[in-house]
């Protein structure tokens, strides 16, 4: 069964990946003779700078005459979306069949491949949503106590391609060091359960890559330490957990010598942006797993029985007539 805290997650990237998926007859678009048109530009372009995008008045002007002769155009759907409305008890037969499903090794896979380059793409815009279903997903594999090494090769031969191009080296690469910073980083916070976070080959990238996970994952958990210091000190008036999910990449550093050591040693950009985006999975790991403590309290601040919410115990806001 799907574990409760993770359902609104899981469903959310459920949709996403429904959306790769959904074939609809849509007129061809042809781009004008010698131009070339990418679905989705490589990630290699976007993790070396992770900023976002120009939005500077030339680029609206360019695109303002284009909008304008599109704005009376109909819609090039040659069949409508849905066939006819669904009814109240199909929408309950399949609430309670997706209640019922079982979340599967294939489909974590299928999500974690379908969620990466979304990731990517919204961190390159400042965004970080995806990247927290990314991360959710993986912790996932871990729950389910899959080796990350299963767990990469499930998703290495996954049947969907969200990218519809074949990933490069360098994408494989970074896809494979977060998800082996989500599983390095659970379990040093779960001692009792360690899954097995070897790549399977172990070759000079792949150790250039662990002590660099090393690096982040100690940094990101002597800092906590801090962090917790620093509230009991002042009485509870600083949150430590507050405070370790709003922290910063140059925070961190900030706060960590060995870490910005690290950084500064490091004089080849591609392994820059490396240790960059392993220090935004840490702290974003860090959130969710501060999101999800948050969903399983009740009301007063107490865990909720079984790790699950329910409506009796987690507040919600005044809906006028109900």
């Amino acid at each position: 069964m799907v574990h409760p805290s993770l359902r609104s997650a899981l469903q959310a990237l459920t949709v996403l990946s429904w959306f790769h998926l959904l074939p609809l007859h849509v007129t061809s678009f042809s781009p004008p003779r010698g131009q070339h048109v990418s679905s989705i530009r490589p990630v290699r372009s976007i993790i070396t700078g992770m900023i976002p995008l120009s939005h500077d008045g030339a680029s609206r002007q360019q695109q303002l005459p284009l909008a304008i002769s599109n704005r009376n155009r109909r819609p090039s759907y040659t069949i409508p979306l849905f066939a006819e409305a669904p009814t109240a008890t199909s929408t309950t037969n399949n609430i309670e069949e997706e209640e019922e499903e079982e979340l599967t090794p294939a489909i974590i896979a299928e999500m974690i491949e379908v969620s990466f380059l979304q990731s990517c793409l919204q961190l390159s815009q400042g965004y970080i949503d995806v990247l927290k279903l990314f991360i959710v997903a993986v912790k996932a594999g871990y729950e389910d106590s899959l080796p990350l090494s299963e767990l990469h090769q499930l998703v290495e031969t996954c049947p969907v391609n969200s990218a519809g191009r074949d990933l490069m080296k360098e994408e494989k690469e970074l896809r494979f060091e977060w998800m082996k910073v989500v599983y390095e980083i659970m379990n040093e916070l779960q001692p009792d359960l360690k899954i097995d976070s070897s790549g399977g080959n172990e070759s000079d990238d792949d150790n250039t890559a662990k002590n660099r996970i090393s690096e982040v994952v100690k940094a990101m958990l002597s800092i906590q330490n801090e962090l917790q210091n620093e509230e009991e000190t002042s009485g509870g008036s600083k949150d430590a957990n507050v405070a370790l999910t709003n922290l910063t990449v140059d925070q961190m550093l900030e706060r960590s010598p060995s870490l910005s050591d690290l950084n500064e040693s490091i004089s080849d950009p591609m392994e820059k942006a490396f240790l960059t985006n392993d220090i935004r999975v840490a702290m974003m790991t860090f959130r969710v797993l501060e999101e999800e403590r948050i969903c399983n309290q009740d009301a007063s601040g107490r865990a909720i029985a079984g790790g699950g919410a329910s409506e009796e115990t987690v507040p919600r806001p005044p809906i006028p007539g109900t």
